[in-house]
């Protein structure tokens, strides 16, 4: 359905608000288009250049330093951070596959069940206390989600004691491992909202067709609410690996070892790395240091920064051409309920 009906668009106001609203998304789009030009173009430059004031919009000297410190990963840059970047990509992609291979079912099902298969206040009640995370703020339960990470699935500093015995009850230590990104975000209550307003729209009589054929409620779900519902699925695993891998604030919480710390967690370092070496701050990296200079000329400045953050936001981009069908049908059907 059109913005603006076809047939009154010869009209004067009408088309002039139309070209308003053109004009604006169209400066949107620009708007937030200008940070990865500007990431792509200094990615490019020498770090000489990405340093230089003021700022050039296209590299006069194109070079490939700044790429060449990630592929290859000169002896200089090895110091700077304890493991490969390739271990921290594949630390990123093992916590974000495995989030979303047990919060994608467990949402989708504890979302059919509220829609489909209860009835009543227990219907509401569940719904209630699955969305319940939705009304307290991510930091306030970020103590008691760091506690439940050191004596799983206790959230206390001490796990209790056996009632009538001095034993304490058996706790299994997920910190600084990769549960403790997998299991925390084993459900998600934004995801639990888009899949029960999917399944509510569903109607009834196919899944009552379905059961009097015999079909378990499991079968239903995999045979015919699944293919109905590829539009809420394609959303919901979008958001989860885009909010899965971009995360930053848990796993610095949660991750101290740096052979399973994630992508996130290593340009943050690489960040640091480079600030205390001066190969980010103009007038030591241009100056007399001999040790600096080389380190400039390798791309460990603001050029390999740049290619640090295209590498972070590629796999998000490459995931959203994927599903971008079946995204849009998402919203397309979210919005014409």
């Amino acid at each position: 359905m059109s913005l603006f009906p076809v047939v009154g668009r010869k009209q004067p106001r009408l088309r002039f608000a139309w070209w308003m609203v053109v004009a604006l998304l169209c400066l949107g789009v620009f708007m937030h288009l200008i940070p990865f030009f500007i990431m792509i173009s200094t990615s490019f430059k020498p770090a000489t250049e990405a340093m230089a004031m003021p700022p050039t919009l296209l590299p006069k000297e194109p070079t490939l330093a700044g790429w060449n410190l990630v592929l290859n990963m000169a002896a200089e840059a090895k110091t700077l951070i304890s493991q490969p970047l390739g271990v921290y990509f594949l630390n990123s992609v093992i916590m974000t596959v495995g989030t979303l291979l047990i919060s994608i079912p467990i949402t989708s099902m504890s979302a059919y069940a509220t829609s489909k298969l209860l009835k009543g206040r227990s219907a509401r009640f569940m719904f209630i206390f699955f969305i319940g995370t939705l009304m307290l703020p991510g930091i306030v339960t970020l103590i008691p989600s760091y506690l439940l990470t050191r004596n799983f699935p206790f959230p206390l500093p001490v796990a209790p004691v056996i009632p009538g015995t001095d034993t304490a009850f058996p706790t299994i230590r997920i910190w600084n491992t990769f549960l403790a990104i997998i299991i925390p975000g084993g459900f998600s209550a934004g995801n639990f909202l888009l899949f029960k307003g999917f399944f509510d729209g569903i109607p009834d009589s196919i899944i009552n067709a379905a059961r009097v054929d015999g079909g378990s409620e499991f079968n239903i779900f995999r045979r015919i609410i699944l293919p109905m519902s590829i539009p809420v699925f394609a959303v919901t695993i979008y958001f989860q690996f885009s909010g899965t891998w971009d995360s930053y604030l848990w796993p610095l919480v949660v991750i101290q070892d740096s052979k399973i710390a994630p992508l996130t967690l290593a340009i943050r370092r690489l960040v640091d790395a480079f600030t205390y070496a001066g190969t980010t701050n103009a007038q030591t990296a241009l100056g007399q240091s001999a040790n600096v200079s080389n380190l400039v000329d390798q791309g460990l400045s603001w050029n390999g920064l740049m290619v640090l953050g295209l590498l972070q936001a590629i796999p998000v981009f490459i995931f959203f051409i994927i599903v971008r069908e079946y995204l849009m049908k998402g919203v397309r059907i979210q919005g014409l309920k």
